[in-house]
């Protein structure tokens, strides 16, 4: 039975309620302050965005998360 990989995401509104500020970072991999950071999820939010990934994905909806990539057999196996 073919398996569909799914990406993890963030919860914008979710991340602001919990005052998850850390682990931000610019396109330069410059770590993001407290008030950048919250900024930055503020800006998201005004974009319309709901939620952002997390790491790299090529099938991602701002509003609902990863969409899945459907794996093969052989990816499949541990």
């Amino acid at each position: 039975m073919p398996t569909t990989k799914i990406h993890m995401c963030l919860s914008i509104r979710g991340a602001i309620r919990n005052k998850m500020f850390s682990g931000f970072t610019d396109k330069n991999g410059r770590k993001l302050s407290r008030n950048e950071a919250e900024n930055f999820l503020f800006d998201q939010l005004a974009e319309g965005k709901k939620v952002l990934p997390i790491g790299d994905c090529d099938n991602f909806d701002y509003q609902t998360g990863c969409l899945g990539h459907p794996m093969d057999e052989e990816e499949d196996q541990p």
